[in-house]
């Protein structure tokens, strides 16, 4: 076994919303994939149960199933298993998002798509049903990896090809392009999926939108959605998505003093219409937002100086200047004010 390969499918619109999300997610964001154990091919969940899976690639990949007992797959992301959690009879994949697979082969028709896909799934083995494992192996040559300069392009094939399809035929779909803090530097998302953010500094979520259909009558909106009070919005927090083709921004302001905090962003496209041939995408961040140290220490030596010089001219007592003991309390109040009122609002 070369890889393992976790699908999903369009069967229900809870399966083909793991599509879009998959779709969506930046690289190294985490995504959770879950099967009941009668779903997961067997050498699969023997490797699972033992734990000797951690080294092999993932692919992951939408799976359709036609009514005359047709299927085809379309690999659209690279993946590596971050762990398993088994709960009840069934498991839970979580899973590190990788490259974009690499589908500059496939013409943008359905016939091509069906075609390679359904060559993927003739090597795929099946259950007593007849049916194909939504977890399993792939054993033939793994998909090319697209090139990490050409993940906008490899994001667009991939979010074509899909539309052709009719589950997905009037979705738009959705990529965090950039998650970044007011100065600009890229925030890298650390081994379990987080990323990690400063109170006090603002946090920039950049998104692309892509739809195959447009129309006057649309109404797709795009949400961002702070979860809990450490994380608050400082732009509008949903846009009407009016364009084939878009990129917005939305930014955040972490707010943490006393002490770390864990919160999640939810990021939302979807039709208010709810019309057939339209799957949401969504995407769940989860950010610490870290005290700043730097931040706190400033605050402490303003803090401590304003405190002491407003107390100079009791200690110096009467003896000493008047114009100096005011001049020390004015300029104590002053950095006791400032500590509080600016060090103290969030940038």
């Amino acid at each position: 076994m070369k890889a393992l390969l976790l699908l999903a499918s369009d069967a229900r619109r809870l399966y083909a919303e793991d599509v879009q999300t998959v779709l969506a997610a930046p690289q190294g964001s985490t995504v959770m994939f879950r099967y009941s154990e009668r779903w997961i091919a067997p050498e699969v969940l023997g490797l699972v149960q033992t734990d000797q899976f951690r080294e092999l690639p993932v692919i992951l990949a939408f799976y359709h199933k036609e009514t005359d007992g047709g299927a085809f797959v379309l690999p659209i992301r690279h993946a590596t298993v971050v762990r398993t959690t088994e709960i009840a009879a069934s498991y839970g994949f979580e899973l590190r998002v990788g490259s974009y697979v690499d589908l500059s082969e496939y013409d943008e028709t359905m016939d091509s798509v069906m075609a390679k896909g359904s060559d993927i799934v003739s090597g795929l083995p099946l259950n007593s049903d007849g049916d194909t494992y939504p977890a399993t192996a792939l054993g033939d040559q793994l998909p090319a990896v697209g090139r990490p300069s050409d993940i906008a392009k490899h994001w667009g094939r991939a979010a074509r090809l899909l539309a052709l399809h009719p589950s997905f035929e009037n979705s738009y779909f959705l990529r965090i392009s950039r998650v970044e803090n007011s100065k600009g530097r890229e925030l890298q998302f650390d081994a379990r999926g987080r990323l990690a953010a400063t109170g006090g500094v603002s946090v920039r979520i950049i998104t692309s939108v892509y739809g195959k259909r447009y129309a006057p009558d649309d109404r797709f909106r795009l949400s961002c959605k702070p979860d809990g009070p450490v994380l608050q919005s400082a732009s509008a927090a949903a846009y009407e998505i009016r364009a084939k083709h878009d990129s917005v921004e939305f930014w955040l302001h972490p707010t943490a003093e006393s002490f770390d905090m864990l919160s999640q962003v939810t990021v939302r496209l979807a039709d208010e219409q709810d019309r057939a041939g339209q799957v949401a995408a969504e995407v769940r961040l989860l950010l610490v937002v870290r005290r700043s140290r730097s931040r706190v220490f400033r605050r402490w030596v303003t803090a401590s100086s304003g405190a002491v010089l407003v107390a100079m001219p009791a200690i110096l007592g009467p003896d000493s200047s008047v114009a100096f003991r005011i001049g020390s309390a004015l300029i104590g109040a002053g950095l006791l004010a400032f500590s509080g009122a600016v060090l103290e609002t969030p940038r």
